[in-house]
């Protein structure tokens, strides 16, 4: 998936036009509408499907971001719109905060899959400080869409792993719910058949229910983390640059505690945890 090809350049602004929710979603659909996937919908159309999802519930995730998306019948493929609002919008943010900036996903109907991986795209790109503080300093529409495609190439690029002899089983193993969450959408977005997850307990967690190892809780710790597993089949030959995006949501491993990867190489792999 080349997120690019679905960014139009035209669809990109700095100046989103609109103080209100219904306004704003008014100017993405019509920047969605200038994107040649769009075809002979009608904006009116797109800002309507827009409108009914908000129905459902905000898409203003916190932080200053929302990425209101919705399914249209007769597009010919997804299409994005990203609009920097300088005043700030009230969009119902989870967080009650105003909106700078939006990223708007519509497409069709019938590929749930793909709006998903948008969907994920888009949350990781915006999820981070240092790709706001970018895309927020864009001065031209130009330098805002390649902000936001420099921060979506180091995920976007292991795409065609569909089509590659999977080899090595990643273990990711994850102490902390936002670095969790950050991971899955990773994973969500590089589109890896068959990723499961598992939620454990650390060891002095369940030595607390046994009265003789009462004592050296102090030792072990107070806290109560969840540590959380993601498992899935990967090429080899994206090890590397798999382990560097899980990094950048991480940080360096080896000096960050409550978070480890492990790679083992299976003998033997026969059938596949794609989605039936």
């Amino acid at each position: 998936m080349d997120i690019s090809s679905y960014l139009a350049p035209e669809s990109c602004t700095t100046e989103l036009a609109g103080r209100k929710k219904d306004e704003v979603i008014r100017s993405l659909a019509e920047l969605i509408a200038l994107s040649p996937a769009v075809g002979d919908v009608n904006p009116e159309d797109i800002y309507r499907g827009l409108m009914d999802r908000e129905a459902m519930g905000s898409t203003g995730f916190g932080r200053g971001i929302a990425i209101p998306h919705c399914k249209v019948e007769g597009m010919r493929d997804f299409a994005l719109a990203l609009g920097i609002s300088t005043r700030g919008v009230d969009f119902d943010a989870m967080d009650g905060r105003s909106v700078h900036v939006f990223c708007a996903i519509v497409g069709p109907p019938e590929q749930p899959e793909m709006h998903l991986r948008l969907l994920a795209a888009a949350s990781r790109v915006l999820g981070t400080g240092k790709s706001r503080y970018e895309i927020l300093s864009s001065s031209t529409a130009y330098a805002l869409r390649e902000a936001f495609l420099y921060h979506s190439a180091p995920a976007t690029a292991l795409d065609s792993c569909k089509d590659r002899t999977f080899n090595r089983l990643m273990i990711v193993v994850v102490q902390e719910e936002e670095i969790y969450n950050d991971i899955i959408e990773l994973f969500l977005e590089m589109g890896l058949p068959g990723a499961i997850t598992h939620e454990g307990s650390l060891m002095g967690q369940i030595l607390s229910s046994a009265p003789v190892f009462a004592g050296f809780m102090d030792v072990l710790g107070s806290s109560q983390p969840e540590p959380r597993t993601i498992m899935a089949l990967v090429p080899a030959d994206t090890l590397d640059d798999m382990i560097s995006s899980i990094e950048q949501i991480t940080g360096d491993l080896d000096n960050h505690r409550g978070a480890c990867i492990i790679v083992l190489s299976p003998d033997i792999v026969r059938g596949s945890l794609e989605t039936l």
